[in-house]
């Protein structure tokens, strides 16, 4: 018997489970749905120049492929703009033009980037092939699934009706829009001094709005389903699994400890050292009475 499948024989076997499920879920099926996935699917399909963009502009703390989302938090206005800023002299004569072609460069370099960025990602997860994968996980169908992927695996797969999951950052199965972003919210106008030039600040403004467009709409999202989550009252356990419980999805889990109560247990599946560190936050954080830890 499949180790992992086995795993899952000691849950509740009844519709009092919520199952929080994440990408490791679809990764541990053999599913190509890593970031590094995408950069081979962009590579594949003759967008190098959008890699090596990302890469000029989003690897200043880390590997763009291995986290992307952390990389689109981490950005660095003043860089973007440096590299976008118009390769000559600035002509004191001509001041007002000149100012123009800086302040307009990163929404003729760097706004097209982040535009190609949302269509190929949108693209990539089209055709992320899951038919076929062979099941390992032991799930309840009249559980109750909440999920962050994109791809319909547990409704393909697993034939879990559509109506016990859901997707809150958007699925495949409804042609949604895909939410993908970090949790760093800035105020654009906090960038403005007495100090700096008006139309480099205005250039950082900019910037500092377009990727506010990649930030996680956390109160929108749970609004928005805001009837899934009034309706954990009666679960009894929670099951996480291939998920890394960091900071960036609290939102939601505090959403979820809202309707539950902090005494219903949690057992959480790890993969790595990572997200046991991160579980053990959590726990603690939200003061909760009993987390369970396995590895995967």
């Amino acid at each position: 018997m499949n180790r992992q499948l086995k795993l899952f024989q000691d849950t509740i076997p009844d519709d009092s489970v919520l199952y929080i499920i994440g990408n490791g879920f679809d990764l541990a099926h053999g599913i190509k749905s890593n970031y590094s996935n995408f950069r081979e699917w962009l590579v594949a399909n003759n967008k190098d120049n959008l890699v090596g963009m990302m890469d000029v502009f989003f690897s200043n703390q880390r590997d763009v492929w291995s986290g992307i989302e952390q990389a689109l938090g981490e950005y660095d206005e003043e860089s973007i703009l440096d590299y976008c800023r118009p390769d000559e002299e600035f002509d004191d004569e001509h001041s007002l033009s000149a100012s123009a072609r800086v302040e307009d460069s990163p929404m003729t370099i760097f706004q097209p980037v982040l535009d190609e960025f949302r269509e190929a990602y949108h693209n990539w997860v089209n055709s992320i092939e899951i038919n076929g994968v062979e099941k390992i996980y032991n799930l309840n169908p009249e559980s109750l699934f909440f999920t962050f992927n994109y791809t319909d695996t547990l409704e393909t797969e697993y034939g879990i009706n559509k109506n016990q999951v859901t997707h809150i950052h958007g699925s495949r199965l409804n042609d949604d829009e895909y939410i993908i972003g970090h949790n760093k919210y800035r105020d654009p106008s906090s960038v403005w001094s007495d100090d700096a030039l008006i139309f480099e600040q205005q250039a950082h403004e900019n910037i500092i709005t377009w990727m506010n467009e990649f930030t996680k709409q956390y109160s929108e999202n749970i609004a928005n389903y805001s009837s899934f989550f009034g309706s954990l009252e009666n679960i009894k356990q929670i099951v996480v699994i291939g998920h890394s419980m960091s900071k960036v999805d609290w939102p939601y889990f505090e959403e979820i400890i809202k309707n539950i109560g902090k005494d219903v247990p949690w057992l959480v599946y790890c993969h790595n050292m990572d997200d046991r560190i991160n579980t053990d936050l959590f726990k603690s954080s939200f003061k909760l009475s009993s987390v369970t830890i396995k590895d995967k």
